[in-house]
């Protein structure tokens, strides 16, 4: 569907009052238009019952911040009776203007930096989501004394939080290439006949490329991404000549390398909704893209997502075939295979590593006495006590019943011994409900660190076990009921 568009000179927000752009503004709106201020074509065209929108770009080159048509017009009545803002605005440059218009209407430079770390250049500027408000609940959420352009703006922020926390949950990005994705980035290159084809994350501050085809980076600031567009809208976004389109006529991808005509991309959005990023697809010459190619490209990005999901549940098995049920912490197997790699690392690179045995005094007697429930709660109270402890990130591995190992790197074995004494007072004072009362506990530990005879992590651990049985020997066998519980 082709439109023409009007002549800049119809519509300027850098000559025309704000008075002139509301009613503007709303004859488009009437018209049922959907053109962005700066002249633009927009590429959402409002359809059924959803609400016409304009895209308000006042003095922007990056791409333009949505803001629905309703709060715009009633950002600028509102502007229109302060009158000493309208007339200081009315002669003021695009930038005093659209600071003067916040929280109303913002230009995109108005938009806070994210709280994370810089990766990219100083200029890097994130691309807010682009969200349309519904005729029949746009202000359904807005207090009365709310504008609806700070609700569409609340909503909008709040909307890409849950979208980058979805994105985190997949705990894909800065993930080695896969096959499975490689696969597919194929298979859409050869498929749609374009020499570049991408699987692209939207982060905070970038785009990342899971699997790529064609280029060789790796990433690109997000606010040179056409895949920060594309995930605006659960449509394939087509680009067929990215020099005519003023959202990417100047952008650094197109007026150079990869130099960029034509785009196409294909949200992948997840089983609850969230847009991840696209597959697309690039060009280097303008083309089109026919219906049932964008079906393609679109069936394509839905592979993209069940690989993600099976990703993600692999993930989770994998973590609980390695992890004890009762505490979370490592099995027996997972342990030693973490340990043999520790201990391969230790010995190459000639560093230090220790071991800590650990098993909870008397507990069969803790078990008879008040029964397996209670005997569980120690085991679990143990397992918060070592943690909290120890340094996060230590090694812990339950080796089966209330025996525990603990792995120290960059450890002697003086420091393991220190270790071990804190851990041992503060398990002095634990304790666990009791039918009674609070059941106390106590433990005991064996130390070890590696030597320059150890070949393998087994002596190790033979040593940290034998140190163990030697320090529960010494303790005297309780009289039954010695362990009743105490109350604090």
């Amino acid at each position: 569907m082709s439109h023409s568009l009007p002549a800049s000179d119809n519509l300027d927000p850098m000559r025309d009052s704000p008075h002139d752009v509301a009613q503007a503004a709303r004859a488009l709106w009437h018209a049922n238009g959907a053109i962005s201020l700066n002249g633009s074509m927009s590429s959402h065209l409002p359809s059924g019952d959803r609400r016409g929108r304009i895209d308000v770009a006042i003095g922007a080159i990056e791409p333009i911040t949505p803001i629905d048509v309703i709060g715009v017009i009633d950002a600028i009545e509102i502007l229109d009776r302060a009158s000493p803002l309208t007339q200081a605005a009315s002669h003021a440059s695009p930038e005093q203007f659209a600071k003067s218009a916040s929280p109303f209407v913002q230009s995109p430079n108005a938009w806070p930096e994210p709280a994370s770390p810089a990766l990219l250049s100083s200029n890097r500027r994130p691309l807010p989501a682009r969200h349309d408000m519904n005729a029949s609940g746009a202000d359904s959420h807005a207090s009365p004394d709310e504008s609806p352009a700070l609700a569409s703006i609340a909503s909008a922020n709040l909307n890409e939080a849950e979208r980058l926390a979805a994105l985190r949950r997949y705990e894909i990005l800065d993930t080695p290439p896969e096959p499975a994705f490689d696969r597919i980035a194929r298979l859409a290159s050869y498929v749609l006949g374009a020499p570049i084809s991408l699987v692209s994350l939207i982060d905070e501050t970038r785009q990342w490329f899971k699997a790529r085809q064609g280029i060789e980076t790796t990433q690109t600031p997000r606010s040179m991404a056409f895949c920060a567009h594309a995930i605006l809208s659960d449509d394939v976004l087509v680009v067929p000549d990215a020099r005519a389109d003023r959202r990417f006529a100047d952008n650094p991808l197109v007026t150079g390398e990869p130099n960029i005509r034509f785009y196409a991309g294909a949200p992948l959005r997840t089983p609850e909704g969230h847009r991840l990023g696209t597959l697309c697809v690039i060009d280097r010459r303008p083309r089109t893209l026919d219906d049932e190619k964008r079906a393609l490209l679109a069936d394509l990005s839905a592979l993209v997502v069940d690989e993600l999901e099976l990703r993600r549940v692999n993930q989770v098995l994998g973590d609980m075939a390695m992890r004890d049920g009762l505490t979370g912490t490592l099995n027996r197997r997972a342990f030693l295979m973490q340990a043999e790699r520790l201990f391969a690392n230790a010995r190459a690179q000639q560093r230090r590593l220790a071991v800590l045995m650990l098993d909870i005094d008397h507990f069969k007697l803790v078990n008879d006495t008040w029964g397996h429930a209670v005997g569980d709660r120690v085991i679990v109270e143990l397992t918060l006590v070592l943690r909290a402890t120890l340094r996060k990130g230590t090694v812990i591995g339950r080796l089966g019943g209330e025996e525990f190992a603990v792995l120290l790197p960059e450890a002697d074995a003086q420091r393991a011994e220190q270790a071990s004494e804190r851990l041992l007072s503060a398990i002095s004072g634990a304790s666990v409900p009791g039918p009674n009362g609070p059941v106390r506990f106590s433990a005991s530990i064996g130390v070890s660190s590696l030597t320059p005879d150890d070949a393998d992590f087994g002596p190790l651990l033979q040593r940290a076990d034998r140190a163990l049985y030697t320090r529960q020997a010494s303790w005297p066998q309780p009289r039954s009921g010695a362990l009743m519980p105490t109350r604090d």
